[in-house]
Formats: structure tokens, sequence, C-alpha cells
């Protein structure tokens, strides 16, 4: 016959300082009359909105067949960065010159999921950031 165990002791408050008689408490901190909404703050400076799908006539018309209206996704970002992007070539600069690589690539307009992806990763190539809102509006 195996040799009876001693019970088990949970002495963790020992080594803390805890008195014998004290029980552990749970509190969630809720306070269900309060709202926090997310603010988003920007740094001083000169900002403009972004389409993340160019406005040029022959790039926009390969969206609106793809059924994206170009106008509900814009990026906010800063005046020098918008200028970096569209600068460095004819026509809509480095910004314009992906999609239509991309376009060229793609002469019949694939699913918006394909057309999406693809802009988020020129918006990382670019190292862009911000929320995505409409061109119209606040």
């Amino acid at each position: 016959m195996p040799a009876a165990r001693p019970p088990l002791r949970r002495n963790w408050g020992v080594r803390l300082g805890i008195r014998g008689s004290a029980r552990p408490v749970m509190t969630f901190p809720w306070y269900p009359n309060v709202q926090v909404r997310p603010v988003l703050h920007l740094p001083a400076g000169r900002y403009v909105r972004h389409h993340v799908f160019p406005q040029a006539p022959d790039l926009a018309l390969y969206f609106q067949r793809a059924g994206i209206k170009i106008h509900d996704y814009t990026l906010i970002i800063p005046e020098h960065v918008h200028r970096y992007i569209h600068g460095g070539g004819p026509r809509g600069g480095r910004w314009n010159d992906a999609w239509t690589q991309f376009i060229n690539a793609h002469p019949s307009p694939p699913p918006p999921e394909v057309i999406y992806r693809h802009a988020g990763d020129l918006i990382f190539r670019f190292e862009l950031t911000g929320k995505v809102v409409p061109y119209y509006g606040r």
C-alpha cells in the first residue's frame, strides 16, 4: 500500500506578507456610463486627402469598371508626403505609375478584393499611415 501524501498547502500568501484570513478579490474596472472614443491626433502641419485609387481619367475609369468608388477611399497624409509620392514622373508620379503597372498586368479588372489587396500593398510600400476616410465629408 502506497504511503499517504500530506494534504496540499497553499503557502503563497505567507511569502507575500498577506494575512492568513485574507481571501482573493477580483475587480473589474467597468464604467458603463462612460464612452471612450479613439481620437485621431495629427501633429502640426498641413495635411491633404490622398486618393488611394487615382483620379487620373484613364485610371479612374478602370476602377469605375471594377465597381470601386475612388472618392470613398482617401488617406489624410502630410502635404510633403503627398508631393513626394506624386512626384518623380509625369501623370501623377510614383503613385499613379504603380497603379498603371498593376492595370497593365490586369487589363480586365480583377475582383475588387484583388484590387483592394494591391492598394494595401501600395500603402505599405509607400509607408503611408492613417485612417481611410471618404473624400467628401468631415
